[in-house]
């Protein structure tokens, strides 16, 4: 690269660093607050929270960074062009070429990086957050559920405790359990306690009922019981059979699955989705770029940039992505979908590179322009208005 390159180069990456640290700041922070309570629990719970959080943040890279360079590339850019910089590189004969090399070399960065996390990174931490949650759910429900409290264990897991009583005795208990789409189950007991059984965590409820509500004719049925002992593996708790899911597996398991695995025997589209997801997420971070370079990486007007670059470049970005998650969620029930999680970012990246290549700059349209700029003015009348009144 030579050094205009690598002076745009520099910027981009600094500006990306410092963007992406701030943002993964803001989740850590949010997440601390959301669980505060656990503080109360103990040393070793909070231990593990901490440990968790940890391991979240490969995945908050391989979503965040992506959209940390979109944003450093805006920002850069938008700069240049107020300063004038990107008007002198076009009148000295500057090609986009040489203003794209050091971005795509950046978005190429992002991509190996989402490659590699996607692939070997992200499933060993994701089963390891799973076992360090499994830890946290344990000590919840031994020391930290709340009288009158709905208290969520997992994604359609809940546990209500009408009372605690001396000894570690719950009185007044519901679990609702609605993580299999085929059948809901709600757990009633009038008391019931959480303890060991052959060294195992259970929730052992007394003087109940289980009412099973199948999904697919609506039909319900009722079950009694004096004495009734749930395991938390059910919950998806710990232990050595502990169940992951298949965005928590090595990719060789994806591709040569347990042919007795759940997910694999009931919803193999499942699985051939999610290898198709990590083969085609290192793409994004490349469309990203060329985004940028659409919408802020040409010689424009700096009120044209400050005004709509911003949303126009992290809109399109996020709207992609959107997409690879509907076609995510489409190809878990319907397998024959699967060649668009190739089509959208491809196409992307040919409609975003035949745009820059020709110079064709994403804008908003005049007369929405105009309409702002006479809204903008109403207002500064009417605040101008109530200023000279109470002047007077």
């Amino acid at each position: 690269m030579n050094t205009l390159q690598r002076y745009i180069f520099g910027r981009i990456v600094f500006l990306s660093i410092g963007t992406f640290v701030a943002v993964v700041g803001v989740v850590w922070v949010t997440q601390i607050l959301t669980r505060i309570d656990f503080t109360t629990i103990s040393a070793q719970s909070l231990a593990s929270f901490g440990l968790a959080i940890v391991l979240m943040t490969p995945q908050l890279m391989a979503l965040l960074l992506p959209i940390s360079v979109v944003i450093a590339m805006v920002q850069v850019f938008t700069t240049m062009n107020s300063d004038s910089e990107m008007a002198v590189m076009s009148a000295a004969g500057v090609s986009r070429g040489t203003i794209a090399k050091p971005v795509l070399l950046i978005g190429l960065i992002a991509a190996l990086y989402v490659f590699v996390s996607n692939h070997y990174i992200e499933p060993r931490t994701s089963r390891a957050l799973r076992d360090v949650l499994v830890t946290l759910r344990t000590d919840l429900l031994a020391n930290f559920l709340q009288e009158g409290v709905f208290t969520r264990l997992d994604k359609n897991l809940t546990i209500y405790v009408d009372k605690r009583l001396p000894n570690n005795v719950l009185s007044g208990i519901m679990v609702s359990d609605t993580r299999d789409e085929k059948t809901s189950l709600i757990y009633y007991a009038q008391s019931g306690t959480v303890g060991k059984i052959n060294g195992n965590d259970v929730l052992v409820m007394t003087n109940g009922q289980v009412q099973n509500k199948r999904a697919e004719d609506g039909s319900i049925s009722v079950i009694r019981f004096n004495s009734y002992a749930i395991s938390l593996a059910e919950f998806g708790s710990a232990g050595t059979s502990n169940f992951y899911y298949p965005q928590e597996r090595e990719t060789i398991d994806l591709l040569y699955p347990d042919p007795n695995d759940r997910v694999a025997k009931g919803q193999p589209s499942w699985i051939r989705g999610e290898i198709h997801r990590r083969m085609t997420d290192w793409l994004y971070p490349i469309l990203y770029v060329l985004i940028g370079l659409v919408v802020a990486g040409q010689t424009q007007s700096h009120r044209q940039l400050r005004l709509y670059a911003f949303g126009l470049a992290i809109g399109g970005a996020l709207g992609y992505k959107g997409l690879s998650y509907t076609v995510y969620g489409l190809n878990r029930q319907n397998g024959d979908l699967w060649w668009l999680f190739y089509a959208i970012p491809l196409a992307g990246i040919a409609i975003n590179s035949f745009l820059y290549w020709r110079g064709i700059t994403l804008g908003i349209p005049d007369p929405v322009m105009r309409a702002s700029d006479r809204m903008a003015d109403a207002i500064h009348k009417v605040r101008m208005r109530h200023a000279r009144a109470r002047a007077a």
